[in-house]
């Protein structure tokens, strides 16, 4: 019979498998949402570990390994998620719920277009063996009626013989048929699925039955391992690569990014400027992206740059740069606290809009981070003129002082001493710019 896999939508079943591990949908897993019965894991493991010329010691003798489904059927091991984080994960992989489903559609059409075929006819048997009979529906209704339909007729052990209608039946049989030929990636079915599901409901790849078979461990970092050998197959698996200005943005920003979005943070890969000896800049994130795209660099590439004259220059040049589709560029998002804030220059302490002239990462971790010694607000010093812009590059005048405040703020926020609060809003927001640069372009 083989030992199979099994992905669940709350307790329903839709998707399995057997004799392998899942690779591909285990991508949207990660090591954090394992469970596990851990006393009958841990002696599954020794019992598939004996070499078969070797007996199993008296104390295993009597341990069943399998002995079918414990009553939730999906209690001893495996992973578990919510439909909300499955799909961030496959957006982030590029397989969008939309444009799965339009792809499917689209596959339809084609096929009923070199048989000759009208793409809004559907045909419907009312019963078995009786004539089939046109019913006028569209390819993306077709689509939509049979994922539906799908999910309908199964319960956590298979089919359970729920009634569909003809429609649903004819929809279901179009859907078999589109998975038949197309089953190579199967996250580009399961986005489709869980598309319009409420966010909160459980999706739980059990891996039972393969570890009962001993096609894993219970040890085994399953997704991570699963990431690894799909990366030199396909770049919507490999990570997002994301080139920053310096090498204390490279250290902060991915730190944060765990805080706010833990779920999705593992996906995005920060260039190491402090560790592979590399400049920072403007200048070097827009050699790298020209660079990174000239090598053929198949990962989604994001550029971050600071929000300031500098780097609205550097936006500027890259915008112009033809980029392949899969790069990004983004400047940290603007701040209502920077529209009115102390500067010095050659006249003096002013207040000024420091927005798009000033804003380095200093600046997204919260006000209290930016007050100095004396408790007042860090200024900025005017510094260049930027000719092509017509503007002033600004800069803090004390940046250790700051970057050590919100040094301190990530290691009470990673030992759990405070919650957090509006002060990391900021870094929120650059999490969804990035998620939103990291999807793929709308066809």
């Amino acid at each position: 019979m083989g030992s199979a896999w099994r992905l669940l939508l709350g307790d329903r079943l839709i998707l399995w498998g057997k004799n392998d591990i899942p690779s591909r949908l285990m991508t949207v897993f990660q090591e954090e949402e394992k469970y596990m019965k851990v006393d009958w894991a841990q002696k599954v493991d020794r019992i598939n570990g004996i070499p078969e010329s070797q007996e199993i010691p008296p104390e295993l003798q009597e341990f069943q390994v399998w002995d079918g489904y414990d009553e939730d059927g999906v209690d001893r091991f495996g992973y578990r998620s919510t439909v909300a984080t499955v799909v961030t994960r496959l957006r982030l992989m590029g397989f969008t719920p939309e444009a799965s489903r339009r792809s499917m559609a689209e596959t339809r059409r084609s096929r009923l277009k070199d048989e000759g075929q009208p793409e809004g006819i559907l045909l419907v048997s009312s019963a078995r063996g009786a004539p089939e009979a046109p019913h006028q529906m569209s390819c993306e209704q077709v689509i939509d009626t049979g994922l539906a339909a799908h999910i309908k007729s199964f319960d956590q052990y298979g089919p359970r013989g729920a009634h569909l209608n003809a429609i649903e039946e004819a929809c279901l049989e179009e859907l078999d048929s589109y998975l038949e030929f197309n089953a190579d990636d199967p996250r580009l079915f399961l986005a489709a699925l869980l598309h319009g599901q409420e966010s909160h409901i459980g999706t739980t790849m059990d891996l039972s039955d393969l570890l009962a078979g001993g096609y894993c461990s219970s040890h085994e970092d399953m997704s991570a391992q699963a990431v690894r050998e799909l990366n030199a197959m396909t770049a919507s698996t490999g990570p997002i690569i994301v080139i920053t200005e310096g090498k204390f943005d490279a250290q902060v920003i991915p730190r944060a990014l765990r805080l706010v979005r833990p779920e999705i943070a593992g996906y995005f890969k920060f260039w190491d400027l402090e560790n592979i000896k590399a400049a920072g800049g403007t200048d070097q994130v827009v050699k790298n992206m020209k660079s990174f795209a000239a090598a053929g660099v198949m990962n989604r590439v994001i550029g971050i740059l600071d929000n300031d004259t500098a780097g609205r220059q550097a936006e500027r040049q890259l915008a112009s740069a033809s980029l392949p589709d899969h790069y990004g560029v983004c400047r940290l998002p603007d701040l209502v606290y920077a529209q009115s804030y102390p500067t010095l220059g050659p006249s003096g302490a002013s207040t000024d809009d420091v927005t798009g002239r000033a804003c380095s990462v200093e600046f997204y971790f919260g006000q209290d981070c930016l007050i100095g010694p004396d408790g007042k607000p860090v200024p900025v010093r005017w510094k260049s003129h930027i000719e092509p812009m017509n503007d002033y590059q600004g800069e803090l005048i004390n940046k250790p002082h700051v970057q050590g405040r919100i040094k301190e703020m990530l290691r009470e926020a990673e030992a759990g001493e405070k919650a957090l609060g509006s002060e990391w809003d900021p870094m929120r927001r650059l999490a969804e710019t990035l998620i939103s640069l990291a999807e793929p372009k709308p066809e």
